[in-house]
């Protein structure tokens, strides 16, 4: 794991993911406090509350762990994308979710994987009709907005948003949906990290969890 222009590349398949973790938490050893805050973490002893969804991630520093409030493990992918976000060092503005992932510079080089990481995926799951989308969407704590026939915007972490917009099926097409996007979430995270990231919300939307 790598820090690229203030941000972390997700691991690769053949990398050690305790070595990534490793060095994850040797980053955020050397973090400030004035920016875990920024970040919208909360101190509790030698832990850092990171709201996450409709639940908090427990980053504890000492014991190089992460759970959920529960006590639950965190996962290996929502592990390495809280280490991420809590390793930048750059106050990237926050902006509200406005663009696909089409629009990064380098999301055409990903658009088909993130199409069928994503956005098939979100159809075929929570957005296979309206009444299971808004369950799912209010279960993780989205909140209404506008687009489509229904949408939701989900505050995936304390700075970063993601909104889902889902359009019903008709007479010639199955149900769609998109994902927007803050302008500027490559300086939050790498464009690998940000397909598991959409990943990982449409994951929680069909009832995986962390």
């Amino acid at each position: 794991m790598e820090p690229v222009a203030n941000r972390w590349t997700m691991p690769g398949r053949q990398d050690n993911l305790q070595r990534a973790e490793a060095l994850g938490f040797a980053a955020l050893a050397t973090q400030t406090p004035d920016q875990f805050l920024w970040l919208g973490a909360i101190a509790t002893g030698t832990s850092w509350r990171l709201p996450v969804l409709d639940d908090a991630m427990l980053v504890d520093l000492a014991a190089k762990r992460i759970t959920v409030t529960s006590g639950q493990e965190v996962g290996p992918a929502w592990r390495i994308l809280a280490l991420h976000y809590l390793a930048i060092t750059a106050r990237p503005e926050r902006l509200d979710p406005q663009i696909t992932f089409a629009d990064l510079p380098g999301g055409r080089t990903y658009s088909s994987v993130y199409q069928q990481r994503a956005i098939a995926r979100l159809c075929a799951t929570a957005g296979r009709d309206e009444q299971r989308m808004r369950s799912a969407a209010l279960a993780l704590g989205g909140s209404e907005a506008t687009g489509g026939d229904v949408a939701f915007d989900f505050a995936v972490f304390p700075r970063l948003g993601l909104r889902a917009i889902w359009h019903a099926r008709d007479d010639e097409f199955p149900p769609s949906a998109t994902l927007l996007l803050p302008s500027n979430i490559e300086s939050y995270f790498c464009i690998e990290d940000i397909v598991v990231l959409s990943e990982r919300l449409v994951s929680r939307l069909g009832g995986g969890r962390f």
